[in-house]
C-alpha cells in the first residue's frame, strides 16, 4: 500500500514539475501599453478605417492592420483592445468605434481631440431629437 501512495505521488509530483517547465518554456508574446496617447491612437485607426466607412469594411480593414477587438452586445460599439504590430509587439488599445443603425462608423471614443463625449449621436441627429425631454419608465 505504501508503494501504490508513494508511486502515485511520484506521478502527481512529475505532472506538476513537467506542466511548470512547459509554461515557463512556452513564448507568451508580450502585450504592453501602447506609447501613443489616445489621440494618435484615434487618429491611427481612422487612418485604417475613416468615418463612414461600413462595418463590415472597417473590421475587414482593423484586422489586416492588426487590430483586434470585440463588439458591445447589439454591435453598433467595437472595442478596440490589442494592436499587433508584428515581431512580438502587442499593444494594450482603448478606442471605441461607434456604428450607426444602417452600419456606418460616425464617431469614435475618445474622439480626435482626446475627449470623451458621452453623448456623439446627438451631434449626428436632428436637433429635435436631441432636446426631447427624457421618457420616465415609472409614469
Amino acid at each position: 500500500m505504501f508503494q501504490v501512495r508513494r508511486f502515485w505521488s511520484a506521478c502527481a509530483a512529475a505532472v506538476i514539475v513537467g506542466w511548470v517547465i512547459g509554461c515557463q518554456m512556452t513564448p507568451a508574446p508580450g502585450l504592453v501599453t501602447c506609447p501613443l496617447p489616445s489621440t494618435e491612437q484615434v487618429h491611427s485607426i481612422l487612418e485604417i478605417a475613416p468615418l463612414g466607412t461600413s462595418r463590415d469594411d472597417t473590421i475587414a480593414q482593423l484586422e489586416k492592420a492588426g487590430i483586434r477587438g470585440w463588439f458591445g452586445e447589439n454591435q453598433s460599439i467595437y472595442y478596440c483592445d490589442i494592436w499587433d504590430r508584428g515581431e512580438g509587439i502587442r499593444w494594450h488599445i482603448n478606442v471605441a468605434l461607434l456604428f450607426d443603425d444602417s452600419g456606418q462608423l460616425y464617431a469614435t471614443r475618445p474622439d480626435r481631440s482626446g475627449n470623451i463625449d458621452p453623448t456623439p449621436r446627438q451631434s449626428s441627429e436632428n436637433a429635435s431629437s436631441a432636446a426631447a425631454a427624457p421618457i420616465d419608465p415609472f409614469e
